[in-house]
């Protein structure tokens, strides 16, 4: 199942919202000595697995695990010419980062400061007074950008979506257009859009729980949505339903976001709508979100271009190869993920670590969270290039049929190598944002048009494996180091 929401994630394994005063990390090693063997428990020590890590590595995992399944089903029951919509139709999604603005990071980084001072009493935030009037700022602030910010996606999604598929119909055709198979796009693209539209009206909010460390709850609701939504979709593919699962998958998401928010932190989002006053601490747009905000717009700009265009340039140009492309990158997504968990679940962890000033203890904990996440996303890019090196050499009617809904070896090699380097980027711009600050504008924008021109150049002529190609060269040669030897500096110089 497509990973169709950007960066809300989390669970909380006792059912308990967990506070700045009960860290994941010594709970998780409560319960490991109390409930699984000493020998696992020091494994779940030593890679630094806490509950909220938990449940986010389940929920990757359980994509990963259940990707070639939903891949399968994907193409023993759904048309091809369908299967390019299917993934074509995760791509306009990305369309949001207009809209949303990368707001939700600096959500997250501001929540995160003002939590240091706070914690959580009978479901509220309690402590500095302060701290909380401004946290309750935040929140009133950006429930209203988004609630308006929804209204002009779902505008935006519709006439864009429109436009797109039906000249891509119309640039498709062949000479002989009864042959063609018709997709009946309109219905479940419109619906789509609907719901996306709504989900990003709980974005705000979502961040804020993420900032305030509770981390932990709202990573086990994305695993239990995970597997909803996984058994949703595959549900739907076996009855034939095509791109309607996507709508269900949407549906799923939905539900649990609206849980979260409407019914387990109802008291702690109750609190944060009262009138602050007029003499109340207020959060300012102008000096405490828009240097950041913009910069991070600015990124997510260029980063859509890098990572979405190129597939719906396939889409209109080599019809077959958005599929396989999509099916590909939806697995390395899934594996991405996981690994990074290692790293995202730490955000909020690191704000509070800066704001205390407290520079070393982040040093530590962020060269060790980040050197395990790199270690399992390579390993998870070895094992998808051997895989799909197996099922293109195996003789069996389902290994080739699994092998034409994936990319070619050497694509599929390139592609995987891209993410391990990408991963490197990852990394350092969550340590570096967590700050609360990006110097990473132009060396960003600079490499992320570079991958996507290395790609739609490669992919003029090559498709798929062109696309794969440019990506890798892109991020390996300039993206990934230029970032890097950025965040090298700016550590030294910050700290």
């Amino acid at each position: 199942m497509p990973d169709l929401w950007p960066a809300i994630r989390g669970a909380d394994c006792a059912g308990e919202p967990v506070t700045a005063d009960q860290p994941d990390s010594g709970t998780a090693r409560a319960d490991a000595r109390t409930g699984v063997s000493g020998w696992l428990a020091a494994i779940a020590t030593t890679l630094g697995v806490d509950r909220s890590i938990l449940y986010a590595v389940l929920a990757r995992v359980w994509q990963v695990l259940t990707g070639p399944i939903s891949q399968l089903l994907l193409i023993l029951y759904v048309r091809p010419a369908a299967r390019d919509y299917y993934f074509a139709f995760t791509s306009m999604l990305g369309l949001q980062i207009f809209i949303e603005l990368g707001l939700h990071v600096v959500i997250i980084n501001l929540a995160s400061h003002e939590w240091a001072r706070l914690r959580l009493e009978d479901g509220r935030p309690a402590g500095d007074e302060t701290a909380r009037w401004r946290l309750n700022s935040l929140s009133r602030m950006m429930t209203r950008w988004y609630a308006w910010s929804a209204v002009v996606f779902l505008i935006a999604l519709l006439v864009a979506g429109w436009w797109f598929f039906e000249s891509a119909e119309q640039a498709r055709q062949t000479a002989d257009a009864a042959s063609r198979e018709v997709v009946k796009w309109v219905g479940p693209w419109s619906v789509l859009a609907g719901l996306i539209s709504l989900q990003l009206t709980l974005l705000p909010r979502l961040s804020i729980l993420e900032g305030c460390h509770q981390v932990a709850s709202l990573y086990r609701t994305r695993f239990w949505q995970a597997i909803a939504g996984t058994v949703a979709v595959w549900i739907c593919l076996a009855a034939g339903w095509e791109l309607w699962a996507l709508v269900v998958s949407a549906c799923v998401r939905l539900v649990g976001d609206q849980y979260l928010v409407r019914l387990r932190y109802r008291e702690f989002f109750r609190a944060l709508q009262l009138d602050p006053g007029p003499t109340a601490a207020v959060i300012d747009w102008k000096h405490e979100i828009l240097p950041l905000q913009w910069r991070i717009a600015v990124q997510g700009f260029v980063f859509w271009l890098a990572v979405q265009l190129p597939l719906l340039f396939v889409f209109r140009r080599h019809e077959g190869d958005a599929a396989r492309l999509g099916m590909t990158w939806t697995i390395l997504t899934a594996a991405q993920g996981a690994a990074l968990a290692w790293v995202e679940t730490r955000r909020p962890q690191f704000g509070s670590l800066i704001a205390e000033r407290k520079f070393p203890q982040l040093d530590t904990l962020f060269f060790r969270v980040s050197g395990i996440s790199m270690v399992l996303m390579t390993v998870a890019a070895v094992v998808l290039s051997a895989f799909v090196w197996l099922v293109n050499r195996v003789d069996l009617p389902i290994a080739e049929r699994v092998a034409a809904g994936l990319l070619s070896p050497w694509a599929a090699l390139f592609l995987s190598l891209g993410f391990v380097a990408q991963q490197v980027s990852q990394c350092v711009n969550l340590y570096v944002r967590a700050h609360n600050r990006d110097p990473f504008l132009l060396a960003s924008t600079f490499s992320n048009l570079t991958v996507a021109g290395l790609q739609l150049w490669l992919g003029w002529t090559y498709g798929g494996l062109g696309v794969a190609a440019g990506y890798f060269l892109g991020v390996t040669l300039v993206q990934s180091p230029l970032l890097t030897l950025i965040w090298w500096r700016i550590r030294r110089d910050w700290h």
